[in-house]
C-alpha cells in the first residue's frame, strides 16, 4: 500500500516537473524575473531545460545585505556567466562598490543596457565611471548617492525617457545642459541636490517633473509638461540678490518659472518655493492661461503679503481649477503688521477665482497651534471659498488642531454651493 502511494506521488511530481519544463521561454522569463538573484541562479537545478535559463534572462536585480566583498564577487560571477544582452541592471547596496563599478560598466556597455538602477546608501557615494556616458541605448536611469564627472565628449542620451537622480553630485556639465541633451526625455526627477545659480530646464517632450533641492533661480521651458512637483528647501536673501532675476525689482519669478507651462494639469509648489515666486514685482496677470490645470498644491506663509498676492495672481490664471490643497504656515508673531487677505484683496473683486472648484484641503503644516493672525487668515480664506465657489463640494481641514473653533464659526456662514460640506480629517 505504501509502495503504491509513493509510486503515485513520484508520478505526480514527475508530471509537475514536465509541465514546468515545457513552459514557453517568454513565460519562464516572467517567472525568473520575479526571483531574487540567488533563487534565480538556483533554478538551474530544476531540470536540463532550466539549467541555462537564468543566463538568458535580460534583467539582473541585486538587492543584497551581504558584505561588500561578497556582493562584488556575486555580481562579478553572474556577469561573467552571461552570454546574452543585459537590458535591465538594478543594484541596491549600502556599499559604494567603487572597486568594481568600472568593470561592471564594461559588461553593461557591451550588452546594450537599457534600464539602469543604482541605489547606494548615504554613507559613501559611488563614483560613476566615464563609460556610463557612452551607454547610448539607455532608456531609463535611476540613481541615488552617486557622483558624476561628465566628460567633454558627451553628446547626450538620445533614447533616454526617464531620468531620476537623488542625492547626487554633478560636475563637468550643468543640470540644465544634461537634461537638454536628452531629446526624448519624458520624466525627470531631481532630489536632494544643490544648484548654484540658474536652473534652466529646457525639454520639448518632458511630461513629468519633480524638483526637490536647493537652487537659486528656476526657468522651465517645458511646453508638454503635465505634472510638476517643485520643492525649494531654503531661500537665502543674500544669494538671491546675486542670482535671481527678481533682484532688479521689476521682474517676476512667477512669470519666469511657470509662464511657459501651457499644458500643465497638476502643480505642487512646496517648501519655500512660493517665497521665491513672490520675489520681485508681482504681475497683475500671467501671460499664460492654464486651461488644463485642475489640481494645485501650495505651501504659503499666512502673513506674507507678497506670497498672498502671488498666489492670487496664479489662481486668476487657472479657470478650470477643481482641487486646491493649501498648506498654511504661520510666523507665530502677533506684532506682524496687518496684511491684505483674500477677502480684502482688490483683485478678487473683478473675477470669480474658483468657479470650478470642487475640493479644498487646508493642511496643518505641523505647528501645534496657529497664532491669532494666522487663524484669522485661515478663517477668511475658508470663508472666501464657501461664499464664492459655486460648485464646491468639500472643504476639509487636514490634521488640524482647531483650538479656536474655526470650524464651528464656518458652519454658520451661508454657502454659495448647496453641496458644500466642511470636514475634519486626520491622517495620523
Amino acid at each position: 500500500m505504501l509502495d503504491a502511494r509513493a509510486s503515485h506521488l513520484d508520478e505526480e511530481e514527475s508530471q509537475v516537473v514536465d509541465y514546468i519544463s515545457n513552459l514557453p521561454d517568454d513565460l519562464r522569463w516572467e517567472i525568473l524575473l520575479k526571483l531574487p538573484i540567488r533563487e534565480l541562479v538556483r533554478t538551474s537545478i530544476l531540470s536540463t531545460k532550466w539549467k541555462d535559463s537564468w543566463i538568458s534572462v535580460p534583467s539582473l536585480i541585486f538587492e543584497e545585505n551581504s558584505n561588500e566583498s561578497r556582493l562584488i564577487d556575486m555580481v562579478d560571477n553572474v556577469l561573467m556567466a552571461r552570454h546574452n544582452s543585459i537590458l535591465q541592471f538594478k543594484l541596491v547596496s549600502k556599499y559604494p562598490c567603487n572597486a568594481a563599478i568600472s568593470r561592471w560598466f564594461l559588461f553593461l556597455y557591451a550588452n546594450g543596457i537599457k534600464d539602469l538602477q543604482l541605489n547606494f546608501s548615504d554613507n559613501a557615494r559611488c563614483n560613476i565611471p566615464f563609460l556610463f556616458f557612452s551607454c547610448h541605448a539607455l532608456e531609463l536611469v535611476n540613481m541615488s548617492c552617486c557622483s558624476f564627472n561628465v566628460p567633454d565628449y558627451f553628446q547626450g542620451f538620445k533614447l533616454l525617457r526617464t531620468l531620476s537622480l537623488q542625492k547626487f553630485d554633478l560636475t563637468g556639465i550643468s543640470i540644465g545642459n544634461l537634461v537638454s541633451s536628452c531629446s526624448l526625455l519624458e520624466c525627470l526627477v531631481l532630489v536632494d541636490f544643490v544648484q548654484q545659480g540658474y536652473l534652466h530646464i529646457v525639454s520639448s517632450n518632458l511630461r513629468e517633473l519633480q524638483i526637490d533641492g536647493d537652487f537659486h533661480d528656476l526657468h522651465l521651458e517645458t511646453p508638454k509638461l503635465v505634472s510638476a512637483n517643485i520643492y525649494l528647501h531654503s531661500v537665502d536673501d543674500q544669494s538671491y540678490e546675486l542670482f535671481s532675476v527678481a533682484k532688479a525689482g521689476n521682474e517676476s519669478n512667477l512669470t519666469q518659472a511657470l509662464g511657459c507651462l501651457h499644458n500643465i494639469q497638476k502643480l505642487e509648489l512646496d517648501g519655500e518655493f512660493m517665497q521665491y515666486l513672490a520675489m520681485g514685482l508681482a504681475p497683475k496677470n500671467l501671460p499664460t492661461i492654464f486651461n488644463h490645470l485642475t489640481q494645485i498644491h501650495i505651501t504659503i506663509w499666512a502673513l506674507d503679503e507678497n506670497e498672498i498676492a502671488t498666489a492670487l495672481c496664479l489662481f486668476k490664471s487657472v479657470p478650470s481649477l477643481k482641487v486646491l490643497d493649501i498648506q498654511i504656515c504661520d510666523y507665530w508673531d502677533e506684532d506682524q503688521p496687518q496684511v491684505q487677505t483674500l477677502q480684502r484683496s482688490e483683485s478678487t473683486k473683478y473675477c470669480s477665482l474658483f468657479k470650478c472648484l470642487e475640493i479644498v484641503n487646508i493642511i496643518d503644516e505641523g505647528d501645534p497651534e496657529f497664532s491669532l493672525r494666522g487663524a484669522e487668515f485661515i478663517l477668511e480664506f475658508a470663508e472666501y471659498m464657501l461664499t464664492t465657489a459655486p460648485v464646491l463640494q468639500k472643504l476639509n481641514f487636514i490634521d488640524f488642531e482647531d483650538s479656536m473653533g474655526l470650524v464651528r464659526k464656518l458652519e454658520c456662514i451661508p454657502k454659495l454651493s448647496t453641496k458644500a460640506e466642511i470636514g475634519v480629517i486626520s491622517t495620523n
